[in-house]
């Protein structure tokens, strides 16, 4: 197995390092999943059952100048690499100050260990050479009886979709929230409503947003399709933990060209963000916490 790129662009290298740095906040290992013409983080729970996962689909030509790779055969030509994302993005720390010349990451073995290295080019002062700093990061190769493990999440019969308001104000509202008690309730309408409350020993503390976009299934960038919505609630509700809402939400990403939030009423909040290059989903499912 080989695999080699490169990346030279200041905004894709910031967004990378963003998304790492959202999957450290999320969870204590992440697979990485490389083929041909997409790179994968994926993220599940195994500590709470039915836990969340997240699922972040990137292109690789919107990311990398270069890249190469020769998979575990011809015919199946990936590769799935697991590690602590946390780790990693406190080793490639670099990466967010912006005066990066170039990325380059290949799959290496150091000492008989499975390494991600790391060759970054830093940017020098005038009159100065630039400078480059190596990382030898470990990971594990998983084998092929693995990868059904990691194969993209089926997606539920939903039964309410919304289109989310601005971020910055959503994630305002949650900072806000999170001294206030441990989970919110989303609520969402078919006529597009969309409300977050809270109870604590404060007492209870709701927003709403009267007037959201209702999304058109009809549309061929979402992928799923609802069924029948006159034989769909109008109205359905989830009861979320608090701060994994909040540190997914927080992710430096830029602003999507379509966000929306999806319902199983009692069970499950699905949202989903789709960039130019980029495509992330989250299913959180309904906690039990006061």
């Amino acid at each position: 197995m080989k695999f080699r790129a490169r990346m030279i662009e200041q905004l894709a290298v910031k967004k990378f390092y963003s998304i790492v740095v959202t999957m450290g906040k999320m969870a204590k290992l992440c697979v990485l999943r490389l083929t041909a013409d997409k790179m994968f983080f994926i993220l599940t729970d195994q500590s709470v059952s039915g836990g969340p996962a997240v699922w972040a689909e990137m292109d690789q030509e919107s990311f990398f100048n270069e890249y190469n790779i020769e998979g575990v055969s011809s015919d199946q030509n990936e590769i799935y690499l697991e590690f602590s994302p946390d780790k990693l993005a406190k080793t490639l720390n670099s990466l967010r100050t912006g005066q990066t010349r170039s990325v380059k990451v290949k799959l290496t073995k150091k000492n008989d260990t499975p390494c991600l290295t790391f060759d970054v080019e830093m940017m020098g002062a005038p009159l100065v050479s630039s400078r480059t700093c190596v990382h030898d990061f470990p990971v594990i190769v998983l084998p092929r009886k693995l990868w059904s493990d990691f194969t993209e999440p089926g997606l539920p019969q939903f039964d309410v979709s919304i289109c989310l308001p601005e971020m910055k104000r959503l994630k305002h509202l949650l900072e806000r929230y999170k001294t206030l008690g441990q989970a919110v309730t989303v609520t969402a309408t078919k006529q597009g409503r969309l409300s977050l409350k809270i109870e604590g020993e404060d007492g209870v503390f709701s927003t709403h947003y009267p007037d959201l976009r209702v999304p058109v299934y009809r549309d061929d960038t979402l992928p799923w399709q609802r069924g029948d919505s006159a034989l769909l609630p109008d109205t359905a509700s989830v009861r979320v933990d608090l701060r994994r809402l909040g540190l997914f939400l927080s992710a430096e990403l830029g602003q999507s060209k379509r966000a929306i939030a999806n319902v199983v009423d009692t069970e499950l909040l699905h949202m989903f963000f789709l960039y130019d290059d980029l495509l992330i989903q989250y299913f959180l499912p309904v906690t039990h916490k006061q």
